[in-house]
């Protein structure tokens, strides 16, 4: 089962797999939220799981289907991450040019999860909350028409929805709806067991795969379980395979550990300075606006930089920089100040930026600048 929109797959069929058992089985310190959505799994209400992406998170729904009724029926994932209305309408409520009903008439009886619903737009978000309140979806068609449908709609983000409802990026009849069956996974670094358990998982099966016959001192096995993970099992994972493939000795020390640190998470490579951009909008950006790496910050002072697609050659104005809290990337805010200049006028914006139309929509809607 498997829906291409512009050269990205939106949906796909995965095996659901997982099981509560197997997951309290792995991951000791997520077993108050596990029996949670043992309990929830009963119900046919949609389940919300507040979680950056990871392994957990995809183990967690699959255990949610299998743990149901629904269990041998479909079950499929979307991904919404950078994709347009018009995306998400067909790969949701179906394509009558392409032949496709969409994934949740395709999912009848059985489970659907979608990934990131803090990227769905709000037409979508309202087309979504009249399925799940009327049980029933129209045909693209005929809107006089409709099918009844019997979905378990899993949804997921890494966002606060209340913080998004607050700025009227997101419904409140639909967040109200999502947020009464919850469930939270942690960060790694808040859970102890789980880096213990996992350590000791991948390091065992990337010494076994390549015959290294490492062993770690002790200092070192607690500098890695002090160790602030920020991401998820994921994260674990790689370094345990970097450091198991490039160790020096058989016996690995503190040293050696606190050196990976630093290179793969603490030190940022010169490599990754914006000063020899690889893509076209990005060198239309710095041809446009300066190069943003040279300040040494994502904060650059935009009001002292030239804009160089204005005839007139004058800077942009104090007075039309964004107010946005919390945002250090510098596109956005040249995105938003230029917007401003030109009245909100996008084909003047894109023209400004070099870059097209299409690009700039699909920046706006990533940037939640719509």
């Amino acid at each position: 089962m498997e829906y291409k929109t512009s050269e990205m797959v939106l949906l796909h069929g995965d095996p659901a797999v997982a099981t509560f058992d197997m997951m309290e089985e792995l991951f000791v310190d997520l077993r108050p939220e596990i029996q949670k959505a043992r309990m929830y799994a009963k119900s046919d209400s949609p389940v919300l799981i507040e979680a950056s992406a990871g392994p957990e998170l995809e183990m967690l729904a699959q255990a949610i289907h299998n743990g149901s009724d629904r269990k041998g029926k479909p079950y499929a994932v979307i991904s919404l991450s950078g994709t347009t209305n018009e995306e998400q309408k067909h790969v949701l409520f179906g394509d009558p040019k392409r032949g496709l009903q969409g994934a949740i008439l395709d999912c009848n009886h059985g489970t659907l999860m979608i990934q990131g619903i803090d990227k769905l737009t709000l037409p979508m978000q309202s087309q979504l909350a009249r399925v799940l309140r009327t049980k029933r979806v129209m045909n693209q068609v005929n809107v006089s028409q409709y099918r009844y449908v019997d979905v378990r709609f899993i949804c997921t983000t890494s966002k606060n929805l209340t913080e998004l409802r607050n700025q009227f990026l997101f419904r409140s009849d639909l967040l109200f709806t999502l947020r009464a069956l919850r469930v939270r996974i942690p960060k790694l670094k808040s859970r102890p067991s789980d880096i213990r358990n996992m350590l000791e998982f991948y390091f065992n099966d990337y010494d076994r795969k390549y015959g290294s016959k490492h062993t770690l001192t002790e200092n070192a096995w607690n500098t890695i379980l002090n160790y602030p993970w920020d991401s998820n099992i994921l994260q674990l994972s790689a370094f345990c395979e970097r450091m198991l493939l490039t160790a020096p000795k058989q016996v690995i020390h503190t040293a050696y550990v606190k050196e990976l640190f630093s290179e793969l998470y603490e030190k940022d490579s010169g490599i990754y300075d914006r000063t020899d951009a690889d893509s076209e909008d990005n060198v239309n950006y710095i041809e446009a606006f300066g190069n943003p790496a040279a300040s040494g910050s994502g904060n650059q002072d935009l009001s002292s930089t030239s804009h160089k697609g204005d005839s007139k050659g004058e800077p942009i104005q104090p007075s039309l920089l964004p107010n946005i809290p919390e945002s250090n990337d510098i596109y956005r805010d040249l995105i938003v100040a230029c917007l401003r200049q030109n009245n909100g006028n996008k084909k003047a914006t894109a023209k400004q930026l070099g870059i097209s139309t299409t690009t700039l929509w699909r920046k706006l809607q990533y940037y939640h600048l719509n």
